[in-house]
């Protein structure tokens, strides 16, 4: 195993998802990306002009403080842990981003986290982490979150 994706969806999560992708590293000397997927901004010029500056600039806001905090983690893990990592924030369709991403980086493994009320009705219900486990051609490791 050379590459881990650890998908992010909520901060809260995160460092713990990140604790389970450093165990698993050591074991296999395996190179760490960290991975938010947020909202993307509308493409179309009229669809920026329709809506109020408020929201773009709150979703600014949002995208560098996710940004400045996947680097955070990175230099902590970097430093003490001496872990090849890096930190990844992308804007689009979550489980469309991972698959691009598993694919062009040659992930071997993606470690995402669920609630544990959630996970059987979310496997037989339409939603995204079913999709993922369907669409993905690599193991995906689900990290009961506390």
């Amino acid at each position: 195993m050379k590459n881990l994706l650890v998908a992010i969806d909520r901060r809260k999560d995160a460092e713990e998802l990140i604790t389970h992708a450093i165990k698993m590293a050591k074991l296999t000397d395996a190179k760490i990306w960290i991975m938010h997927v947020m909202e993307a901004d509308p493409d179309d010029f009229l669809a920026r002009e329709a809506g109020p500056q408020y929201v773009y600039e709150k979703r600014a806001k949002e995208r560098k403080n996710a940004s400045e905090e996947i680097q955070s983690w990175v230099e902590e893990v970097k430093e003490k842990y001496s872990i090849e990592i890096e930190g990844l924030l992308i804007q689009g369709e979550v489980i469309k981003s991972i698959k691009n991403i598993v694919e062009e980086r040659n992930i071997d493994l993606v470690l995402a986290g669920h609630k544990k009320k959630n996970l059987l009705y979310g496997l037989f219900t339409a939603n995204k982490k079913k999709d993922l486990i369907d669409d993905l051609k690599i193991p995906l490791m689900a990290i009961p979150l506390s």
